[in-house]
């Protein structure tokens, strides 16, 4: 009877254990199948949202801040780019507009068009107004001058050739990217084929660039550089950005290759000596009268980690907490020169030939192993 039972128990426990393990395979191959219906995950890049328009080939990249993204211009924007002329800088040159419209139009009676396609909120025309009104009666405008400034894509009006036939070009182009470069050319091509003066208002080290030499050849250029005790100052609409500029900006002017100069100088500063309460705006023809005038610095434009340093060792004899440093200060601040130290100690030259034989030598000792 106890050996009857203990192969009942036996039995009962192996068809348990059976039970089991076909319940324990039906689980891993439902658990199989399961995994193999899943579709691997594919690795989907992000895409970036488009910016540019049809017909358009800017270089610069939008910025998704409130109302300045490129959702609210028909063409993409930079936030930094954003800044507004102030209308002293429109001041400064009113005697040389004065004196291009007089002996440029043929008649008094004939409406005169100046041209800014760089559109920001619109202050430009707002203030340029303001600047001929304000000499109306001292040394009125020659004929009607009508400002065509609206909110347009200058790059694709001039692709397509759909720019209003303007006299004088008067502009702010934004400093990002290559507009600089862009608007120059346009404004070279244009003085050259139609005899239109341009007034561009850049940063003073782009007189020093490779580009503008060969742009503005064969050309008669001056350059109007504010006083030295008041320099341009930019306001933000939203009030953002520097105290002051961390560069100086000066006007850009193109005018004839024919154009006499004398009369043109002495029409400038007869205006600001007669009418002018602040200092004369500083006059120069070319590269090194504005060097001399101090329009700009002669010296090879520091890199961005220079400048850095710069800045940081003129705040420290500023004192801390002081009013940042002028331009001047940045460019008198001495700094280590490239070929030496900090402690004085002449830095190793770097020798990419060297660096070159070397890597070649790696390559083909590591070549020579695989064939073994």
């Amino acid at each position: 009877e106890g050996v009857g039972r203990s192969c009942c128990e036996l039995r009962g426990a192996c068809h348990n254990l059976c039970e089991a393990e076909f319940r324990y395979k039906k689980c891993l191959q439902e658990g199989a199948t399961i995994m193999s219906s899943k579709q691997p995950k594919q690795n989907k890049k992000r895409k970036r949202s488009a910016t540019k328009t049809a017909g358009d080939d800017h270089d610069t990249k939008s910025n998704n801040r409130t109302d300045w993204s490129s959702g609210s211009y028909p063409y993409p924007t930079d936030y930094n780019d954003h800044f507004e002329t102030p209308q002293r800088a429109y001041a400064d040159i009113y005697p040389l507009l004065r004196y291009c419209l007089q002996k440029h139009k043929k008649s008094n009676k004939e409406e005169a068009i100046i041209y800014d396609p760089y559109f920001c909120t619109g202050t430009a025309a707002t203030l340029m107004e303001q600047t001929f009104k304000s000499n109306k009666d001292k040394s009125p405008l020659p004929c009607p001058t009508r400002i065509h400034h609206k909110k347009a894509d200058f790059y694709v009006d001039v692709k397509q050739n759909k720019f209003p036939p303007y006299d004088i070009l008067v502009t702010n182009p934004p400093y990002s990217s290559n507009h600089k470069e862009r608007c120059l050319e346009f404004a070279v091509d244009q003085l050259k084929k139609n005899g239109r003066p341009f007034f561009l208002l850049m940063p003073n080290y782009v007189s020093t660039k490779e580009y503008w030499r060969k742009i503005t050849q064969n050309i008669q250029v001056v350059f109007i550089a504010p006083s030295t005790s008041h320099p341009y100052e930019y306001n933000h609409p939203e009030g953002t950005g520097h105290e002051k500029s961390p560069f100086e900006s000066v006007w850009f002017c193109g005018v004839s290759g024919n154009e006499d100069m004398k009369a043109l100088k002495d029409a400038f500063i007869k205006f600001h000596s007669k009418h002018t309460s602040t200092p004369i705006p500083r006059w120069a023809e070319s590269l090194q009268g504005l060097i001399q005038v101090g329009g700009v610095s002669g010296e090879k434009r520091k890199n961005p980690r220079q400048r850095k340093k710069m800045r940081l060792l003129a705040m420290q004899k500023s004192g801390a907490g002081g009013p940042p440093p002028s331009s001047a200060q940045l460019t008198n601040t001495a700094l280590p020169s490239s070929g030496q130290k900090k402690d004085g100690k002449p830095k190793k030259k770097f020798d990419r030939r060297k660096q070159n034989s070397a890597k070649k030598a790696k390559k083909k000792r590591l070549n020579s192993g695989n064939d073994m």
